[in-house]
């Protein structure tokens, strides 16, 4: 949808007594309502794509994301250590730093694929020995209990390699894609950033971290175009994994884009759904304080 039939199509909107902010945000507090108690179904691609769909035609204007938002960094830095289990300081605080590059203008100098060594880099940079940190491994490694064969270490560079060209593809259109503000090609670019995640999840280039890595990289790769970045709940790891293990085993990946979608939804919710209902309510408070303040005016005259 073109700028000029966005705004013609919500001025429609609006001529029936609609208002888009209203639609978008009672949309997603009922998306919201109906996940804190169970009742959405997983498997339903049609409920995420559907909120996305409106969510990134009706906005009248750009969305921008407050990605450096201090709680949600947070939050994520905290669920994502509950997800891998891992609760040792200096990981911990590797993952803010890895966070902060990804915020940076820095992360932009020379991305593909081999960025993935700086974050894992930064992610292990205060631990005892951070000299082995962005290293690509040189032993075979196992996922035990998920059948997936992961990469034999002699050829992760090759398929690193591979991968890469279908990195610098998305690189290449996704400032067309953000401007276009098409959501057919937004969930498209999601769909294809999901494939490129669970490729490298199966390479595997780490001993260790390499979750929290390629996580944080396929981040990157969503906000490019205007999408949120997602983190996964430690109640969702289960749902995750098996959606992961099908794409990378079968090479089913209708779970796990789905997974992915609905996780857009939930940053939604958060990043910006959150703030509006905090505005509003503001707003509220600020009425009725004036009103009240109004009417003791009046009693005191």
């Amino acid at each position: 949808m073109s700028d000029q039939e966005k705004k013609i199509f919500i001025n429609h909107l609006v001529d029936f007594g609609l208002d888009p902010e209203f639609l978008i945000r009672e949309s997603f507090l009922g998306y919201k309502w109906r996940k804190e108690r169970k009742k959405l179904y997983g498997t339903d691609i049609s409920v995420p794509t559907k909120l996305i769909k409106m969510y990134y035609e009706l906005n009248p204007d750009d969305i921008v994301f407050d990605r450096l938002k201090s709680a949600f960094v947070r939050r994520y830095i905290r669920n994502e250590s509950r997800l891998e289990d891992v609760h040792i300081d200096s990981e911990v605080k590797g993952l803010e730093k890895m966070y902060e590059y990804v915020h940076s203008d820095d992360i932009e100098y020379r991305f593909d694929v081999y960025t993935l060594l700086d974050l894992h880099r930064m992610l292990f940079s205060f631990s005892p020995f951070p000299e082995y940190s962005g290293m690509i491994r040189n032993e075979d490694v196992y996922l035990p209990g998920t059948g997936t064969e992961l990469c034999e270490w002699r050829e992760i560079r090759h398929r690193l390699n591979e991968i890469d060209e279908e990195v610098q593809h998305l690189r290449s259109i996704a400032q067309a894609v953000k401007d276009s503000k098409d959501s057919d090609q937004l969930l498209w670019y999601l769909d294809r950033c999901v494939e490129v995640n669970c490729q490298l999840v199966k390479v595997h280039p780490f001993k260790d971290g390499n979750g929290r890595t390629i996580r944080a990289f396929t981040n990157k790769l969503l906000e490019d175009v205007g999408l949120p970045p997602i983190y996964i709940l430690e109640r969702e790891r289960g749902e995750y994994h098996k959606a992961m293990n099908l794409a990378n085993n079968e090479g089913d990946y209708t779970d796990i884009k789905n997974f992915y979608r609905y996780k857009i939804c939930d940053s939604i919710v958060e990043l910006d759904i959150n703030e509006r209902v905090k505005r509003k309510n503001e707003k509220i408070r600020y009425k009725v304080k004036s009103k009240s303040s109004d009417l003791k005016i009046k009693e005191n005259s």
